[in-house]
This record gives C-alpha cells, sequence and structure tokens, in this order.
C-alpha cells in the first residue's frame, strides 16, 4: 500500500454528519432541499408504517447524467454554489421563478443513510436512467456504488429510496416539521404519502409589513395568531425564512436579544415569520442559525424594534386595563406616600409597561410594591434612579435574581467573589511596580490569600499557629530579620519579616493518637514571598528543602502531618518547579502564575468584570484588597 494513501473507517459518513444521519426531520428536510435545489416542481415522499419497507423520495427535477452524478453525487463535500452557481437551473422547456439554492456544503445527500446502510438512486435525464446502489464503505472511499446499470426513461427526475431499518419517521409528524421549514411556493408542492403540504391559505395571519434594517436587506415580517386558527405546523417565536427555507427553529432569543419572553400568553399565541433572501450568505452552513457578525447584530436590533411596536400595539387596551388594576391594588399603599411619591410610582408604571407590553399584572403589581417599598426606605431615592437606568431586559433579569435567591445570600455571594476577584486585581497591578512598599501591601497580600494555592487550603480551619510560628523563627539567626520591622507596630505578627523574604505558616490542627488528646499541627502551609525583582534559582529552593526539613524534625507536628511550602519570586531561574522531598513538597511560583492560576479558578470572571474594577483607583482596590479575612478561633 502506497505509504501516501488515505483511507476512510467505515462510520466516517455518521461522524462527521451526525445531525443527517441520526434527526429523521433534518435528513427529509436535507432531500426535499435537495429536489428544491434540482429545480423541482413536485416532491412525493412515501413513509412506511412500520420498519423494513421502503421509504421514497422523488422528485421532476433537473436529474443528472452519468457524469454529472459521479462529479456530484460521489465528492465528499461538493461546494454546490461554486460547481453550479447560487440561483437554481430548471429542466429544459419548464419555466419556475427564481429560487436561491440551498446546497453549499455537498451533505444533503446523505439523508437517506438515516434510515438505511444503503439505498439506491434512479435519475433520469436527456432520455437515460442512471440506477445506482450505494453502500457505505471503507477503506479508500466512505461510500461507493456497489451496481450500475442504465436505461432509456423519457423526461427528467431523481428517486431515492431504501429499505427502512432505523429512525422510523411519524408521517403526521414530518408533515407538520417539514410544512414548517419550507415556505409555500407556487412552483414547489410537497406531498407526504399523498397528502400536500399546503400553507398558501393560512388563516391566521394578523399583520404584515415589510422594513429594511440594512440599505442592502429587505425583510418582510408575518405575525399569525395561533388563536384564529387551528393549524399547529409551526412553533412559536420567530421564524426565519431564507429563500423559503427555515433557519434553525423558531425562538424568541437570536444572538444577544430576546424579543418575547417564552413565559409570556402572548409568547405562546404568535408567530413572526420574518422573510427574505438577502441574508442566504450569513446562514449557518447547516441551516441552524445565523453567522455571529456586526451585520446580524444590526439585524436582530431592528427587528426588536418592530416586535416591540406590534407586540405594544396589539397589548394597547390590555395594558390600560393592567394599569389600573394594579393601581386599584396598592392604593392604601399609595395613599401613604406624599404626591411626589405617588407620581414617582405612576411615572414607574407607565415606563415599565411601556417598555415591556408583556408585564404579567401580578408581576407588575409585586414591581409596584416593592417601588412603593424603595420611596419608604432611606435609600429608596438611590435605588429608583438606578431602577430607571436599567432596560427592560436588566429589570427583567434582575426580578429573576430576587426571585430565585435572597437579598442576604446574593450580597454573601458578591462580597465572596468581589473579594477574590480584588485580591487578583490588586497583585496585578503591584508586583511590577517598583514604587510601592512591598512590606505593607504585595507580601501580606499573598500571604494571607490560601486559596492562591490550592482550594485545599480554602478553608477557615487554616489557622496561624503559636507553635507552628516558634518553630519558624526558630530557623532563623538574628541577623536574618529585618529589624526596622521588628519595632514597626504596623507589622502583621503572624508574618517573618526577613531582609530577602517575608514567610508565613498556617496549619489544620488534630489530635494525635499518640497523645490522644493534645492537638498538634496536622496540613501545614508555608509560603515565602522573595522582594522584588526576585528570581528564584537552586539557591532558594535548597533554602526552601531546609525550612521544611527542619520543620519536619520537630517534635511539635502531628505524626501523619504534611507539608506544602511556596516559594513565590518575579520569575524561575532554571530549576524544576516542583520538587517532592521526604519532609515535604517545595513549589516555585511567579506572581503571574499565581494571577493566572487564580483567574482561571473564579472562571475568568476579572476579564468579563474588567471595566468595573479598571474604575477602581489602585489605592482603593489595594484598600479593598488587604482588609484582614475573619480567622476561625480554636480555643484548646
Amino acid at each position: 500500500m502506497n505509504s501516501n494513501t488515505i483511507l476512510f473507517e467505515e462510520n466516517y459518513i455518521f461522524r462527521n454528519n451526525r445531525t443527517i444521519t441520526t434527526n429523521n426531520d433534518i435528513a427529509l428536510t436535507e432531500l426535499v432541499a435537495n429536489s428544491w435545489d434540482a429545480g423541482a416542481h413536485n416532491v412525493n415522499i412515501t413513509i412506511p408504517i412500520e420498519k423494513d419497507n421502503e421509504i421514497c423520495i422523488e422528485d421532476d427535477g433537473i436529474g443528472m447524467t452519468d457524469d454529472e452524478f459521479h462529479n456530484r453525487w460521489m465528492t465528499l463535500n461538493y461546494d454546490r454554489q461554486k460547481r453550479q452557481g447560487r440561483e437554481v437551473v430548471f429542466p429544459k422547456g419548464v419555466i419556475g421563478s427564481k429560487r436561491i439554492a440551498y446546497g453549499r456544503n455537498g451533505v444533503g445527500r446523505h439523508g437517506m443513510l438515516c434510515f438505511s446502510d444503503s439505498y439506491t438512486v434512479e435519475t433520469w435525464k436527456e432520455g437515460k436512467r442512471n440506477i445506482y446502489e450505494i453502500a457505505l464503505s471503507k477503506g479508500n472511499a466512505p461510500f461507493k456504488i456497489i451496481n450500475h446499470s442504465v436505461d432509456d426513461k423519457d423526461g427528467h427526475g431523481t428517486k431515492i429510496y431504501a429499505k427502512l431499518t432505523k429512525h422510523l419517521p411519524e408521517a403526521d409528524a414530518m408533515m407538520n416539521i417539514l410544512s414548517a421549514r419550507f415556505l409555500y411556493d407556487p412552483g414547489f408542492s410537497v406531498r407526504i404519502n399523498g397528502k400536500l403540504l399546503n400553507l398558501s391559505n393560512h388563516k391566521g395571519i394578523v399583520f404584515s409589513k415589510e422594513f429594511s434594517p440594512l440599505s442592502n436587506i429587505n425583510i418582510s415580517m408575518t405575525v399569525v395568531d395561533s388563536e384564529k386558527t387551528a393549524i399547529k405546523s409551526q412553533q412559536h417565536g420567530i421564524a426565519f425564512w431564507i429563500s423559503g427555507r427555515l433557519v434553525g427553529q423558531p425562538s424568541w432569543t437570536y444572538g444577544r436579544l430576546t424579543f418575547l419572553d417564552g413565559r409570556y400568553k402572548a409568547a405562546k399565541r404568535f408567530t413572526i415569520i420574518l422573510m427574505t433572501d438577502d441574508l442566504i450568505n450569513d446562514v449557518l452552513p447547516d441551516w441552524s442559525g445565523f453567522v455571529d457578525s456586526e451585520n446580524m447584530n444590526t439585524v436582530y436590533h431592528s427587528i426588536k424594534i418592530e416586535v416591540d411596536g406590534f407586540i405594544k400595539n396589539m397589548m394597547k387596551d390590555q395594558i390600560n386595563e393592567i394599569r389600573l388594576d394594579v393601581i386599584r391594588e396598592v392604593r392604601d399603599d399609595l395613599e401613604e406616600l406624599n404626591v411626589m411619591g405617588q407620581r414617582n410610582i405612576s411615572a414607574f408604571i407607565e415606563k415599565v409597561t411601556d417598555s415591556n407590553p408583556m408585564f404579567s399584572p401580578e408581576y407588575l403589581q409585586t414591581s409596584v410594591e416593592a417601588m412603593i417599598s424603595i420611596e419608604k426606605a432611606k435609600k429608596g431615592a438611590l435605588l429608583l434612579s438606578q431602577l430607571s437606568q436599567m432596560t427592560p431586559e436588566q429589570l427583567d433579569k434582575l426580578s429573576d435574581i430576587l426571585n430565585a435567591w435572597n437579598i442576604e445570600d446574593i450580597a454573601t455571594i458578591l462580597s465572596e467573589i468581589d473579594k477574590r476577584i480584588v485580591v487578583i486585581e490588586a497583585i496585578e497591578r503591584l508586583f511590577n511596580d517598583s514604587s510601592i512598599d512591598e512590606l505593607h501591601t504585595l507580601h501580606p497580600l499573598i500571604l494571607n490569600s490560601r486559596w492562591l494555592f490550592g482550594s485545599q487550603y480554602d478553608s477557615p480551619m487554616f489557622v496561624s499557629n503559636s507553635t507552628l510560628s516558634t518553630v519558624i523563627k526558630s530557623l532563623f539567626n538574628e541577623e536574618d530579620y529585618d529589624l526596622e520591622e521588628l519595632n514597626n507596630p504596623r507589622r502583621r505578627p503572624d508574618i517573618v519579616c526577613l531582609k530577602s523574604f517575608s514567610v508565613k505558616a498556617v496549619c489544620t490542627e488534630r489530635i494525635d493518637k499518640n497523645d490522644k488528646v493534645i492537638m498538634k499541627p496536622d496540613q501545614i502551609l508555608v509560603v515565602e514571598v522573595k522582594r522584588g525583582g526576585f528570581e528564584i534559582t537552586d539557591r532558594e529552593i535548597s533554602q526552601t528543602e531546609y525550612y521544611v526539613r527542619q520543620i519536619r524534625k520537630a517534635t511539635v507536628l502531628h505524626n501523619s502531618a504534611t507539608i506544602d511550602a511556596f516559594v513565590v519570586g518575579a520569575s524561575l531561574g532554571d530549576i524544576d518547579p516542583e520538587k517532592v522531598t521526604s519532609s515535604g513538597n517545595i513549589h516555585a511560583v511567579t506572581y503571574s502564575q499565581l494571577v493566572d492560576t487564580a483567574n482561571t479558578k473564579l472562571f475568568r470572571l476579572k476579564e468579563l468584570l474588567q471595566e468595573h474594577y479598571d474604575a477602581i483607583g489602585k489605592e482603593s482596590i489595594v484598600e479593598q484588597a488587604l482588609k484582614e479575612p475573619k480567622q476561625l478561633k480554636l480555643d484548646i
């Protein structure tokens, strides 16, 4: 075998076209789309009631010659638009209105593999019919022709059929799904088991309008009211019909915009159909949605304005009634407010209902009751101002949050997250700043943030221990200490300040089984922070290894105690940053590594909230970061 030969696994087609080969509705959609691209006027689908019977799709499209079949059907990822153009070519002698072809990436032909591992294609054109039996394969090709025959046949068209062995479709369900995916066209009729899909005379249309979000894009908007028809062929939401085909599934959310809250009655009542040929290049290759682009964001915002206008107009009378009902319910509370307060509440009701006409009476009443409480509160005016600057979407999110969480829980969580992000921000700002007072900013900041070194240390059980502190201090000579710091009242008593670094040790405590009643240091964390611009070399690692060995030799530890020592510096020399010894583990890390690791542990929240923290000055951020954490006190 040639070493340059490319081989295929037997399941190549399934692994690379999973959506089409496992979802019967998508498979049939792609096959119908192929008929559309072939310039067909009529498509007939036969779906059996049970497995092991024939499933078939036949059209009167242009068909293919033998050469065309091999060039198109047997070419992986055949680029239809590149090879044949964007517009559909109709059979000779057939007049058809302009069509835009769906096919672009050549995967639709695999639709029949959803139902069987082999199938037959009959296609006739120019007086000849070619019949191909196709089966999955492996090795040199992922699928192959296992039999080919030719006979005479007039006309044009294609028929694809197979013995259905899997993913049996339900005919009525396919009627509903396909009618929701293909807009009716006078020149394109689809029948399932002889029954025509017909969307031309929809009785539920209540609103139509054309608008242009951009100069080169024209959109036709049609609103269908399900209360005016028994037809349930479409899911509710906004349905984009591009060149007569549905993109993805109808939804009330596209991009970063929610056009209507799906919980409201109107969201379960209306379907908004947006038809255009001008967004064909913004559709994803599998037609599951749109590309994420500024062009589409502009389109979404323009659509949002149109949808809001329609909903507001439709709900006008209902909105006025909701306003009056809510005012009646809170009348007693309103009378307790002064005139200015009453006017504020009235303005709030009008703003909310104008901005979001889908507010339910219960939801609006709860909001008004909250606003009345705000008017009575000491900081009510400030909160009212903050709420008035929120968009309707932000107000919805705030309401959802308060519905799921109580305010004390929210404050606790936000405080904890903020405390940690502030520490990361402060370290990032300080560690390269030569003008800072390291001993009173950077060093205590790192030494008092145990969580930076591992989740196992993020517990109030880790505390300073006087016995362990005595052992640590005994490791250094008098000349090693920073004499100025020894008598400095601002010095933190749990931090040992030396001339070239600061060090702190914390631990958990556990009763030693040998002594039975004595609590001894168990899990020990030692953090050593070097002074500015320091490179960690083998010398520092050996020095720390000596400290760890001496701590282990002390008789004050629990018999199964573990020791982890972290050395923090500006950079790492030519060293192994991790060293495991019989006494304990030594870890060498840089300030940058601490920041990156901490960011990851906090799910990159700092990056998402960077604008907020950039607005805080350096002095303020340091002051917040250096607030002493509460420490668990153990009385022994």
